[in-house]
Order: structure tokens, then sequence, then C-alpha cells
């Protein structure tokens, strides 16, 4: 009986963390990182500031969080039991509709406006936001990418600086466009056009010899 309870409790626990990173996220959407604050939070969700701390110590450990939990989605097309049976066009292409998903959604913008407003004024938020979203999803693209290069599917000579190039052109001017406030974030067919166009680009750019011939 003590393991039921113990499981109803972490699922408790998780669900009010949720809430939280929710209620936060809309902060720092209204208010950006440095108007945000933690009683702000508290107003959506309800609690104490001693509940909030005890699942994010500070206001940046519950940033690198949101960050963390918006990039987890685009990594999920990259995780082992995804790749299995796949080849690189199809991993490829889930993961690109994955990322214009997250980067194009209202939330991630919000957040990247306020890492490029305030960065300059607190670094360690630009340094959070990178490590945890676009860093993260390049470490773990570029590994992918060496598996395929292994197996002879693709030809890169180096494999980081592919990933990065293919998360940049998903994303293309389109991303910074959108930032700015000069067109409005592409739909979901928008975006599947966008990924076809980005991976077609850089499978072309990576054939094997084989491939070419």
């Amino acid at each position: 009986m003590k393991d039921v309870y113990m499981s109803v409790s972490l699922g408790n626990r998780e669900k009010r963390r949720e809430e939280i990173l929710q209620a936060a996220s809309e902060v720092f959407f209204e208010a950006g990182y440095k108007g945000a604050s933690i009683d702000a939070v508290i107003e959506k969700v309800g609690g104490s500031k001693r509940a909030i701390y005890s699942y994010f110590g500070s206001k940046k450990e519950l940033f690198a969080a949101i960050v963390t939990e918006l990039s987890n989605r685009a990594l999920a097309a990259l995780e082992p039991d995804e790749l299995g049976g796949h080849d690189v066009q199809a991993v490829l292409t889930d993961f690109g509709q994955r990322v214009l998903e997250v980067v194009m959604s209202p939330t991630t913008l919000a957040l990247y406006r306020a890492v490029v407003a305030e960065g300059t004024r607190f670094p360690e938020l630009a340094e959070v936001f990178f490590n945890n979203g676009p860093g993260r999803a390049s470490v773990r693209l570029t590994e992918v990418l060496e598996q395929f290069k292994h197996k002879g599917q693709i030809e890169v000579q180096d494999c980081q600086l592919a990933a990065e190039y293919f998360i940049g052109m998903l994303r293309s001017d389109r991303h910074l466009r959108t930032t700015m406030g000069l067109q409005e974030p592409p739909g979901e067919m928008e975006r599947n056009q966008m990924v076809q166009q980005a991976v077609k680009i850089f499978l072309d750019g990576c054939k094997t010899h084989r491939n070419k011939a």
C-alpha cells in the first residue's frame, strides 16, 4: 500500500508542477523576464512562495524549466524509440515539424523576445535559454546525424555544423520576421511546407556518392 500512496503522491506533485509551469509561462509571456515575479505566478495558480520554491529554487530555475519543457516536445522526435526503422528523411521531417511548432508558438516567441531584450542585462538568462533550448536541440541532432552517417545514409564531414545549419534552415528568416511582429506565425500547412523544403535542401547536400550516382 505504501507504494500505491507514493505513486499517487508523485502523480499529484507532477501535476502541480505542470500547473506552475503553465502559469509561469503566461506570466513570462505577459511581463517578460524582468517583470515576471513569483507573486504573479501565485496569483494565477495559487499556493505560496514556499510551495513554489519547493519545485523551483528561483525565477531563473523556473525559466529554465519552461524552456526545457518546450525543447522536450521537439526532441521527442529524436528519442531512440522514435528512430527505430526510420530513414533519415522521415526522422528529419518529424523533428522539423516539432521544432517549428515549438519555436513559432506564442509562448516560445515571447520567451525569445524576452531573452533578446534583456539578455545583455541578464546574461545568465540568455545562457539558460540557449543551453536548454537551441543548444540542446543541436547537440541531440548532432548525435542522430552521426548515427545516420555511420549507417552510410548521409555523407557529412562535421555533423555538429550540419545540425546547426539544418535548424537554421528550419527557422529561416520567417522566424525573425515573426519575432519582430512583421508576420503572423505560420500555420500547420505552411510549417509543413517549410520543413519539406529544408529537408530536401539539407539532404541534397548530404547525399552519399552512391545516392548521387
